[in-house]
């Protein structure tokens, strides 16, 4: 049954979706020497908490400085934003209201955000120095073609929420600032009820609420493809959030493309529960690995099925999926590669939010740990977990890193003699106190079952704990 396969324990409750913070961006425009519109655009710095790199509008949360509950409160943010992170002055009556968007709860720290657009005032110089590159590393005004062509061609990392503006701005060219805030008010009024995000050319997402091992609330369902798209890891029992899926689906179908099949990257609930409702209600099989369909029998029972294999590809006309075996957290775990974008689809190889756990019945940290290598060798730019926002290549030597750590402080708590698996546990996570205890002992155990099959620890009879191997004896 799926109950056996949760990744949320009995007596866990589920995360709350964090709360939106609100803040404001300004949208700052000019005509060039050619009569061409131009937007004021920042580089995020590669050091920032939020979107590092990324390509946006000037704007940030609001202050106290601002006058919260009064009248103009958001406007006045982002005038503050703006002069603060790019020196330019915009008076807050200036602003035109441009609707609302909030971030999507893949995301630990969300905001729920009031764009504006405006005219640049004059000549509009920028300056030399930045005065906040802690903040905005680079500065100017940019094309709206141009940065969507840099984005398609995987050079430019920008906000998802911007791309549908951007695309906008440079079919339409709307001659006022008032005419352009209208219809990014109407864009943004699209798009928050069933949004196209894409942090990665022709992958959507949708993150949707599951019962899942806090600290995330949600399992993100990414759809890639060309003409033909996948739909992968549906993964709520809740049927508000499947209709969500559906529309978000439809939506991409009514822009002409075909939707190919259910794709599952595992067998835990938060990634299958609703599998079998979403495959019917698109008449697609489901395709999984072999050792997932097996275990998904009954619940798959009258949906048409397909085993995917390690090194099999699925053609998505314009997008090539390469399925690759990737056991560890779980025997039939699949991660998807695109070897043309170098994006990794990781499923639970790794998490945005947490580590992954690897403590369950059918978990393995030797093959979660040789899983991860393999992975890295393939060098991918960008990885997609299931849960938590995309994450830059370099997030799996960080994973096999964190894991060494780990393992050697379970090792140094073990002693001579036998110590319970909760008093190693309790030793080994000293320094986060704030895990819940059966999370830790199950890490700690899948850990000491690794150090054990090496020769470094030793599980005692009756279950009463673990403790280092005995001293090798020395001949006199």
């Amino acid at each position: 049954m799926l109950a056996s396969m949760s990744e949320l324990p009995e007596g866990i409750e589920p995360a709350p979706i964090p709360e939106p913070k609100d803040s404001a961006l300004g949208i700052v425009v000019r005509r060039s020497s050619r009569g061409a519109l131009e937007v004021l655009m920042g580089r995020r710095a590669r050091g920032a908490r939020f979107m590092p790199g990324h390509l946006a509008f000037p704007g940030g949360k609001l202050e106290l400085g601002d006058q919260p509950g009064r009248p103009g409160a958001l406007e006045r943010c982002a005038s503050r934003e703006i002069q603060e992170e790019t020196g330019v002055g915009i008076p807050p009556e200036a602003w035109h209201d441009a609707g609302e968007r909030t971030t999507p709860p893949f995301f630990s720290v969300r905001y729920r955000t009031r764009f504006f657009v405006a005219d640049a005032p004059g000549a509009c110089d920028l300056p030399a120095t930045l005065p906040a590159p802690e903040e905005i590393e680079s500065l100017g005004f940019h094309d709206p073609a141009d940065v969507s062509a840099e984005w398609e061609a995987g050079r430019a990392l920008v906000p998802p929420p911007l791309l549908p503006i951007l695309r906008m701005m440079d079919l339409e060219r709307p001659a006022s600032a008032v005419a352009l805030a209208a219809r990014i008010e109407a864009i943004n009024r699209e798009e928050e009820p069933n949004p196209r995000i894409e942090f990665e050319p022709g992958v959507w997402v949708l993150p949707l609420r599951t019962r899942t091992l806090p600290p995330a609330s949600c399992t993100n369902v990414w759809m890639p493809g060309g003409r033909r798209f996948v739909v992968i890891d549906p993964g709520s029992a809740e049927p508000a959030e499947n209709e969500k899926l559906l529309r978000v689906v439809d939506r991409r179908v009514r822009q002409g493309c075909r939707v190919e099949a259910v794709v599952l990257t595992h067998h835990h609930r938060d990634h299958v529960s609703g599998a079998a409702t979403i495959a019917a209600a698109l008449r697609v099989p489901v395709m999984a690995h072999s050792d997932t369909l097996a275990r998904l029998a009954r619940e798959l029972l009258g949906v048409a099925t397909r085993a995917l294999a390690d090194g099999d590809e699925i053609d998505l006309d314009g997008m090539s999926l390469r399925a690759l075996h990737t056991p560890g957290h779980a025997p039939g775990h699949l991660a998807f590669f695109d070897a043309r974008r170098r994006v990794l689809i990781a499923g639970d190889l790794v998490s945005g939010l947490s580590t992954i756990l690897v403590g369950f019945a059918d978990g393995d940290m030797d093959a979660y740990l040789d899983t991860l290598a393999r992975m890295a060798a393939l060098a991918p730019r960008s990885v997609l977990p299931a849960h938590g926002p995309p994450l830059p290549g370099r997030v799996l030597e960080g994973a096999i890193a964190h894991r060494e750590a780990r393992e050697a402080l379970v090792s140094a708590a073990l002693g001579s003699a036998a110590r319970p698996l909760a008093e190693v546990a309790r030793d080994a996570y000293a320094d986060t106190p704030g895990a819940p205890a059966f999370l830790r002992e199950l890490q700690t155990g899948a850990h000491l079952r690794r150090l054990a099959r090496r020769g470094d620890a030793v599980e005692h009879a009756n279950g009463s704990g673990w403790s280092r191997p005995p001293a090798a004896a020395t001949s006199s």
